[in-house]
């Protein structure tokens, strides 16, 4: 079985950036998780200075990502989380495909927590991505949610509809938040329409940690970046069933501190093959 991982590795590393590729792994009760391919490439992180809703830590900046990588295409649900783990912390404790919540960026990267655990998992059965599964970067986590464009969501501006609490069709075809038909709580996890990349819900449902500590973006172009070198609070992307649409811009970022357990927060997977 090992010979046949490296193959599959080597494989995965040779793919073309063109399309959405997936890869499963199996977790414990062969629970599926499934990750999507997202292309190499030069963008523009952040948001311009007359984007509706914007905040002042969303400073534009031109990042590349020199090489390919896989994010989750799904936010991790309570099924994949107590397959790991062993139980389910969500506040919304709903079971199944719907997002896990109410954990903190340290219950994920702690020496015991759900990466480890979930690594050693994959190298005891032999599957792709064992040692590296890990949080995506702030600037993995807002390519993969642009799909590629450069609007204040996946699908565009959406101007006519305000930035609040109240229903909007169009957003309603791609996001779940507090004015949607679900409002104030997660839904299941892929119920939307997917971005241009293959990936459901970068908009709303929970937020989803980062690797990175929060600070300031830097003014010059970013190559690989990884986030501040120092600090302690961490950041959050995406928004959740709970918040206005401002919050679930693809720019959007909020500063959490890492024990931080909010009923709304949950997480995404990336690997760099």
């Amino acid at each position: 079985m090992a010979s046949g991982v490296l193959v599959l590795s080597a494989a995965l590393a040779a793919m073309p950036s063109s399309g959405p590729q997936e890869i499963t792994v199996k977790l414990p009760g062969n629970v599926p998780l499934v990750l999507v391919r997202i292309p190499a490439g030069t963008f523009t992180m952040g948001s311009p200075i007359g984007e509706r809703s914007r905040e002042d830590d969303e400073a534009q900046h031109q990042v590349t990502l020199t090489r390919d990588y896989y994010i989750g295409k799904y936010e991790v649900t309570q099924a994949q989380w107590q397959a790991i783990m062993g139980s389910d912390p969500s506040y919304f404790s709903s079971g199944g495909d719907y997002p896990v919540e109410q954990v903190s960026w340290n219950d994920i990267t702690a020496p015991d927590g759900f990466l480890a655990k979930l690594n050693r998992h994959l190298a005891g059965t032999g599957q792709p991505g064992a040692g590296r599964m890990r949080l995506p970067t702030e600037a993995e986590w807002e390519r993969a949610a642009r799909g590629g464009t450069t609007t204040r969501f996946s699908y565009g501006d959406v101007l006519d509809c305000k930035d609040v609490c109240r229903p909007c069709a169009t957003h309603s075809r791609y996001m779940w938040w507090c004015g949607g038909n679900h409002p104030g709580r997660p839904a299941p996890v892929g119920g939307k329409q997917p971005n241009q990349y293959g990936v459901y819900d970068m908009h709303g449902n929970v937020w989803e940690w980062a690797q990175d500590r929060y600070g300031p973006y830097s003014s010059s172009a970013q190559t690989d970046p990884t986030g501040p070198s120092r600090g302690l609070d961490r950041v959050v992307r995406g928004g959740g069933s709970e918040v206005p649409l401002a919050n679930s811009r693809s720019a959007a970022r909020r500063v959490r501190p890492p024990d931080d357990r909010w009923a709304h927060t949950g997480l995404r997977l990336a690997w760099s093959p």
